[in-house]
């Protein structure tokens, strides 16, 4: 089995957990929005008194911009956002709300047992004490609260594969094309155990598909990639024919730049999910109820998750293609592993 870590690819992988704070770009004055109800309206009003909101957030800055501008349009409330990966934001996070001294409003990231444990040490309180305005939030599914009712998920990140356009003669329409022989020694695969939500993947892809897929994709001996991000930059720069997974945000910079890369959505597909947490001592609690209300709205969340690429609940079509973690019958990676020829 090949290995492959670019240097390219891991300067990229560096780049994506580099901070970004910043706000709207703009100082404007409290400003009364047309048309909300008195409950809305009075926790507009709070939060314009208390200044901007800090959102935490592992999605990328330009999405952030994105949200932060159409919140600012709304409500007149800067929002200025802080990103970093889920891994270092969860570890900062941490950190400064255990000193009780968080400059966090409200945080967005990946669903992990990072959530159970902020609850328990009450760095975050629960959504199912807030009192959101139901004019925004009250259409959010309810089977989507998680952690006890505690936290929301808000997007889902679906799994995609990414090819070269000038290898492939047309996009793949079935995960099964991994297994295909004509793309022996073709294809970059990060390591099956290198994210809880590559072995829920790959056992989604045991389930649905059988043994035979993982092991057609052994006979074909793909390279094991250093991770999506080196993988994605591996099959832009000709490497490899297809890969998986592709990093949505590495996938446009690389196009923007004139790689031939293009991303295929298939079915079924499962991945991270991405829940909101209030921070317990917020600067600024009316604006992170407000901000969390509006990413839970129908509207806000569809914008959100339209510029972030990635799945709303009120997206019907979408969710039917993703399949839950929860919902997913595990196999041991080591199994899969070995049945895909990585051990």
């Amino acid at each position: 089995m090949k290995k492959h870590v670019s240097v390219l690819a891991a300067l990229a992988a560096v780049s994506l957990t580099l901070t970004a704070c910043s706000g709207s770009g703009s100082d404007s004055e409290a400003v009364e929005a047309a048309d909300l109800d008195a409950e809305t309206q009075s926790l507009v009003d709070e939060a314009q008194d208390a200044g901007p909101v800090t959102l935490y957030s592992m999605v990328d800055e330009a999405v952030l911009r994105e949200v932060a501008a159409d919140f600012e349009s709304a409500y007149g409330i800067t929002v200025e956002p802080v990103r970093l990966v889920s891994a270092d934001l969860a570890q900062r996070f941490s950190s400064e709300a255990s000193t009780g001294s968080s400059p966090a409003d409200l945080i967005m990231l990946t669903d992990s047992p990072f959530y159970d444990e902020a609850l328990e040490e009450g760095w975050i309180s629960s959504f199912a004490e807030a009192e959101l305005p139901d004019s925004l939030a009250g259409d959010f599914p309810e089977d989507l609260y998680t952690h006890d009712g505690s936290t929301p998920m808000v997007s889902f990140v679906p799994t995609e594969t990414v090819y070269n356009t000038d290898l492939v003669e047309s996009a793949p329409t079935s995960w099964e094309d991994y297994a295909d022989p004509a793309y022996a020694g073709k294809l970059q695969i990060a390591e099956v155990d290198s994210s809880p939500a590559n072995v829920a993947f790959w056992s989604l892809m045991r389930n649905e598909f059988g043994d035979e897929l993982l092991e057609g994709i052994a006979a074909n001996n793909p390279t094991v990639s250093g991770g999506a991000v080196p993988g994605t930059q591996a099959v832009a720069a000709g490497e490899g024919a297809l890969g998986h997974p592709g990093v949505l945000p590495v996938i446009k910079n690389l196009q923007e730049s004139g790689a031939p890369v293009e991303v295929a959505s298939m079915s079924p597909t499962t991945g991270p999910e991405v829940g909101l947490g209030l921070a317990e001592n917020s600067p600024n609690p009316a604006g992170a109820k407000l901000l969390a209300a509006y990413l839970m709205s129908e509207e806000g969340n569809l914008r959100f998750n339209e510029s972030a690429s990635q799945i709303s609940p009120f997206d019907a079509e979408g969710m039917d293609r993703f399949t839950r973690t929860a919902d997913i019958e595990m196999s041991d990676a080591a199994e899969l592993k070995s049945l895909m020829g990585m051990n």
